[in-house]
This record gives structure tokens, C-alpha cells and sequence, in this order.
């Protein structure tokens, strides 16, 4: 019979002092822009009470990453991978990030050649989730089906004075045994999470309308707002999209090589030679975001890539929603 914990609130400032000293723990905190996102844990004050703002995908798949070095020998180059084994901790991880870091996962480590530098880093994490007890602004994570977590290590679900503890891995049973005078055994079974999200998609037989409807009026009239500023994939979570490029360093011969973020929304993304582009207009960009999160991962992977974290409805600039967008089609095709 699996144990349960309970974690008292006044304890997890040691909690997260002592798992420091062995590792590099992020919390969700806010930053000096008052943004929340997921920073090093400094005993800094914790923002607890949603899911944040940036999930913590960029530690995860850096937006800059160098990734192996050309040293120049007599006659050929030698290349230096520059990995990154840190080992590292996220606490406090919302369900729809966990579904994230899985469709990461996915990506990087089985669907595509194994990628050794996400590799490296991956190996060596622990996700302590947070279960959410009320909807996050715009959220639709019910729809999708992420509402709750998975592939995280513990869970952790918020109680008045104390944190309800389970462990979802060998991992997870490892760190309660090594910090055992901190937690207490309990009887209690896990409090069931009860909200209803802020918004909701119909995903029934969705993938199936949006591909008939790929020239709706509704993705002129949306682009027409767009401003292909890319805040939308710069927020999400399972976004991956990224360039690679060479610096050289002067007078060694010697160079870099680096890959970097990139988006679908920007117009340079399918800039091939004679400055040809595969989506030159901003409803083509747009519909490729959202039917790439809706539509084309389901086709290729069996389920979509949105994880109803509704961060980039949050974040637009003038309130493009994909779930309106999705809703309006919907609608229009019976």
C-alpha cells in the first residue's frame, strides 16, 4: 500500500533550502518585471496561487543554447559538446506544464533522433507538481484532457496548514525517505481538485472541421488584428520551433554553434532562397499556429500539442483566442 505525507506549510522553506544545497531548485516567483515564472530559489517570497505567467520550458530548452564547439586542428576540427548535467529540481509545476514537459519529452527524446543536449538536462530533474484547486485566468486545460498531472515525481496538494503529499515515482519515494523528519505519515487519501476551468473547446471531432475549414472567413478576419509579434509561441509551453547558427571566433579558427528559438508567426521562419516564403501572410501564420496545436501534431502523434494552459490568449496583445477561433468554425459548420 502505497504511503502518503503530509507537509506542513511552515516547513517547506527548509524543504526547499535543503534540496538547494544538492541541486538547482526553481520555484514559481515573480521577477524584477512582475512577471511570474519559474526562478532559483533564493528563500524568496513563492507565487502559489495559479499557474504562472512562463512556464519553466525555457530551463528545460534554453531560448539561447550553444551547443558544441569547432576547434581547429592542423587538418581537420575536433568538436567539443558542451552538455549540461546539472542537476536540477521544479517545484510547485502546474498540470498542464507536466503534459508540456511530456510532449517535450516526446519530441526530443523519442519522436526525433535523441537530442543529447535536452537529454542531459532531463536526466537528472525532479518535478514536484502542484495540484490546482481553482481555474487560472483563460485556462482550458479540462477540455484537453491535462488537468491532471503526469510524469512529475511527488504531487503536492494545498490544505490549510499543510501540503498533502504523494509520490508518483521511485524518485519522488528516494527524496521523502532522504528528507523524512520533514514530512508526516498520514491516513488521509488525496483531496480530490474541484474547479471548473474559466473556458472551454469542444474537441469533439475538431482536427476533422478545422481541415475542412482551412479557408474560413474567421482566419482573414483574426489576422487581420495579428500582429506576428510571436508572444503567442514565446509563452507556450510545447512550443519548440528553433534555428541554428555558427559564430566564429577570430583569429582561433575556431567556432560555435548555437540554436536559438524561433516562430511560426514570424515571417522569416519560411524564408527559403530567392526570398521565397511558404507562409507570407499573416492568416497563413496564424492558422498554422493554431492548426499546428489542434490539428497537425493529433494527425502525426495521436493527440494535439495544446495543453489548454491559455497562456497565449493571455498574452496577446489584442485577444486573438484560439478557442473562440476553434469555437466560431465549429459553429459555422453545422
Amino acid at each position: 500500500m502505497q504511503q502518503n505525507f503530509l507537509l506542513k506549510k511552515e516547513k517547506l522553506g527548509e524543504f526547499l533550502t535543503a534540496l538547494s544545497k544538492e541541486a538547482e531548485v526553481f520555484v514559481p516567483s515573480l521577477n524584477e518585471n512582475n512577471a511570474t515564472c519559474f526562478l532559483p530559489y533564493n528563500s524568496q517570497e513563492l507565487y502559489l496561487a495559479e499557474r504562472t505567467q512562463y512556464s519553466p520550458k525555457k530551463i528545460l530548452s534554453p531560448p539561447l543554447e550553444k551547443e558544441f564547439i569547432f576547434r581547429k586542428k592542423s587538418s581537420s576540427f575536433e568538436i567539443e559538446h558542451l552538455l549540461d548535467n546539472k542537476k536540477r529540481v521544479f517545484f510547485g509545476v502546474r498540470s498542464c506544464d507536466t503534459h508540456a514537459i511530456k510532449v517535450l519529452d516526446k519530441l526530443y527524446l523519442e519522436y526525433f533522433t535523441e537530442d543529447k543536449w535536452y537529454k542531459a538536462i532531463r536526466e537528472d530533474l525532479t518535478i514536484i507538481a502542484l495540484q490546482c484547486s481553482k481555474p487560472c485566468e483563460n485556462g482550458f486545460c479540462q477540455s484537453m484532457g491535462t488537468d491532471k498531472p503526469v510524469g512529475h515525481d511527488l504531487l503536492l496538494v494545498e490544505k490549510e496548514k499543510s501540503f498533502f503529499v504523494e509520490i508518483a515515482s521511485e524518485r519522488g519515494e528516494q527524496l521523502v525517505k532522504k528528507y523524512r523528519d520533514l514530512f508526516n505519515q498520514t491516513n488521509f487519501t488525496k483531496p480530490e481538485s474541484k474547479f471548473k476551468c474559466s473556458k472551454e473547446l469542444e474537441t469533439t471531432n475538431l482536427k476533422e472541421i478545422l481541415d475542412k475549414n482551412f479557408f474560413h472567413k474567421k482566419w482573414k478576419q483574426e489576422a487581420k488584428k495579428c500582429l506576428s509579434c510571436s508572444s503567442c509561441t514565446q509563452v507556450c509551453p510545447s512550443c519548440y520551433c528553433f534555428l541554428s547558427f555558427d559564430k566564429f571566433i577570430l583569429n582561433t579558427g575556431d567556432s560555435e554553434r548555437f540554436r536559438a528559438w524561433d516562430s511560426c508567426q514570424l515571417k522569416r521562419f519560411t524564408r527559403v532562397s530567392h526570398d521565397f516564403f511558404f507562409r507570407e501572410s499573416r492568416e497563413s501564420r496564424l492558422r498554422q499556429f493554431v492548426m499546428h496545436k489542434l490539428s497537425y501534431f493529433q494527425e502525426n502523434f495521436g493527440f494535439p500539442l495544446c495543453v489548454g494552459c491559455g497562456r497565449c490568449i493571455m498574452v496577446c496583445p489584442v485577444g486573438i483566442d484560439l478557442t473562440e477561433i476553434a469555437s466560431t468554425i465549429r459553429g459555422d459548420s453545422k
